[in-house]
């Protein structure tokens, strides 16, 4: 109303006269009003005033709107400016600068003798900064195409990765480029403000052989690892297996940050301040990386001589638990999984039958054989069951119950416990399982509790992923798998490790150590120390005491005197030219249904007065332990002492 009587009084459009502008100076304003109340000047004549009542009512509401304009303009400008002050200064800050994450160099791993076993090495990647990408939708799919060429994928991956990123941060698109890869994509893309060449770091494990099971590799994060540790970012790396995975959070590190300030569209115009980045700790194995070749390789020559596949050795500190050697054959390398470009070849190892990704040292499951008795003999001679002086006529070779009859591998005469260790004979631990004679036999009870007292049935809780517990049959468990009741037979084959007893080659390794060790029975572990990039200790492995007193002092000489006999003149005299007194115990346990076929076992300890090193080979389908595995060990214990090596023939 005031516009058009302005209008019709003035001669002018309603928006000339200022009055919806909140920005017009008051002095102009007041202006208006002067030349109106020219015009139309006031009076206090009451004939005067009620001559003019339009001019009234539109005087009126004028000062209204007005008083109304000036107060709504001073609230929002104390709002702006006192109430939400900060909160828009943030805002206006959020817009201005950038922070860019600056990836922490991942921690190194190294064996006992400091040899470096796992580091960084420079590399390039392709990213993206999604900031600066072209504003236009047909601009943007452009490069998408470029870019999916490049990469050898579809569009709608690039595009998806896009989608993903939840900031206006920098998406890598491709990983560990070498220096000429990178060359080639900045001339391809030179030009595109978008598109990043940046130097980064790749993980390189040595080319030690067997490593692979152990150290494991890396990965991007998974959704898994982003809701169970939150600190965690989209584009992180982590541990995927082995040890990276293990110590995953010690070899992290700590990112740094760089604080860049921006124009309105993005780019960057200067760097404002950093953060370093902290390096990941240290990790410092018990493993002895010379031992882990000799191993591997003497592993790797038994098998392909057997005619076998497949084989693990376990080398172990009497004393600490800390693992020496570990090898699973067949086994991978490492550096495929820390390779995009190698993706052919990962996916031939994960469809491989064998197996390789598989660590067979503890995750193997086998029937022991023989190299059990040590632990059988331990038993017996702990419950009085036998004492070191009994003798038992095995010249039968034979033991018949009714229908079934149980021979042993050869006759062997009169046998005392220390003669039955080191000539493997079956009869005399029948007899000490099951009875026979005058020897009364543990029983499956007894028998069924030094198994697992010995660790045998549970996890190691070795520093690894992926372990399995195996199996000590018992009453109950036949029974509920097989609907079948327990027979003398199920004790006598318990008694040599044969029928249902399923071990891995690293819990007969703990047990064997046990023995060695006077009765304790240690976790195992790989860890020997972690350190700070200063030097300064986060963790020292600390050695676990799982079980003592696991028998007497005096029934474990007995035993280690059994197995001394063995390499003196047993079935393990292979070691018998060694410098080193060795103690040792052979085993050939038959698997499937076809009974001809046997893996290949041997177990040994050293030196024997005074224990450092126990171990386990096997080469499963290998035939007899005291031809097959007794070299691998032999190879393993020369290296360990620093010998010579025996060429395996």
């Amino acid at each position: 109303m005031i516009g058009k009587f302005f209008a019709r009084r003035r001669g002018i459009k309603p928006t000339d006269s200022g009055l919806f502008d909140p920005f017009v100076p008051l002095g102009s304003l007041r202006r208006l009003e002067n030349e109106y109340l020219a015009d139309y000047p006031l009076t206090n004549n009451k004939d005067d005033f009620e001559s003019q009542p339009e001019a009234k009512r539109e005087f009126i509401p004028l000062r209204l709107v007005l008083f109304l304009v000036i107060a709504v303009f001073g609230w929002r400008l104390i709002a702006l400016q006192i109430a939400n002050g900060q909160e828009n200064y943030r805002l206006a800050e959020g817009n201005r600068l950038r922070t860019k994450q600056v990836t922490a160099p991942r921690g190194l791993i190294y064996d006992r003798n400091g040899i470096l076993l796992v580091e960084n090495q420079p590399s390039f990647s392709l990213e993206i900064d999604v900031a600066n990408l072209p504003p236009e939708e047909s601009e943007r799919q452009l490069l998408v195409r470029k870019l999916a060429k490049v990469l050898n994928v579809s569009p709608g991956v690039v595009n998806k990765r896009l989608e993903n990123q939840t900031d206006q941060g920098v998406l890598s698109l491709a990983l560990n480029l070498t220096r000429l890869e990178a060359l080639r994509y900045q001339l391809k893309f030179n030009g595109e403000e978008s598109v990043l060449i940046t130097e980064a770091s790749r993980r390189v494990y040595a080319d030690t052989p067997g490593l692979g099971h152990l150290l494991g590799y890396i990965g991007l994060v998974s959704a898994e690892d982003l809701t169970s540790r939150p600190r965690l970012r989209f584009d992180d790396m982590v541990g995927k297996s082995g040890l990276e995975q293990t110590y995953d959070e010690y070899l992290q590190g700590s990112p740094g940050q760089e604080v860049m300030e921006v124009d309105s569209s993005g780019k960057v115009i200067r760097l404002i301040g950093t953060s370093v980045a902290r390096p990941g700790n240290s990790v410092i194995l018990g493993l002895d990386a010379k031992v882990q070749k000799v191993a591997a390789k003497a592993l790797q020559t038994s098998i392909k001589k057997s005619g076998a596949k497949s084989g693990a050795a376990v080398a172990m500190d009497v004393n600490t638990g800390e693992v020496i050697a570990m090898v699973s054959s067949p086994s991978f390398d490492n550096n495929l999984f820390s390779d995009p470009s190698r993706v052919a070849l990962r996916g031939k190892i994960l469809s491989d039958q064998n197996a390789p990704l598989i660590n067979r040292a503890i995750a193997g499951q086998y029937p022991s054989g023989s190299t059990i008795k040590p632990i059988i003999a331990s038993a017996g001679l702990n419950e009085g069951v036998i004492s070191s002086s009994t003798l038992l006529d095995t010249s039968a070779g034979v033991i018949t119950i009714g229908e079934w009859t149980f021979p042993d591998w050869k006759t062997h005469g009169m046998a005392d416990v220390r003669q039955a260790i080191a000539e493997s004979n079956n009869i005399f631990f029948f007899a000490l399982g099951g009875g026979y004679k005058q020897i009364g036999g543990l029983g499956v009870k007894r028998l069924t509790e030094y198994l697992y007292r010995f660790g045998f049935g549970e996890n190691t809780g070795v520093d690894l992923t992926g372990e399995m517990p195996g199996l000590v049959p018992t009453p109950k468990w036949k029974a509920s798998v097989r609907d079948e009741p327990w027979y003398i037979g199920d004790t006598y084959h318990l008694a040599i490790g044969q029928g249902d007893l399923l071990v891995t080659p690293l819990q007969l390794t703990r047990a064997i150590a046990a023995i060695a060790n006077g009765g304790k029975l240690l976790r195992p572990r790989m860890i020997s120390r972690i350190l700070r990039s200063d030097g300064s200790s986060v963790m020292i492995g600390k050695t676990k005491i799982e079980r003592d007193h696991l028998a007497s002092n005096q029934v474990l000489q007995v035993v280690r005197e059994g197995m001394r006999r063995a390499v003196e003149s047993g079935s393990a005299q292979l070691l018998s030219s060694l410098r080193i007194q060795v103690a040792a115990k052979t085993g050939t346990a038959e698997f499937g249904k076809v009974k001809e076929k046997t893996h290949s076992l041997f177990t040994a300890f050293a030196p024997y007065s005074k224990p450092e090193i126990a171990l386990v080979v096997i080469v499963e389908g290998g035939g007899e332990g005291h031809v097959v595995a007794a070299p691998v060990a032999k190879n393993i214990i020369e290296s360990y002492f620093r010998l010579p090596i025996t060429l395996i023939k």
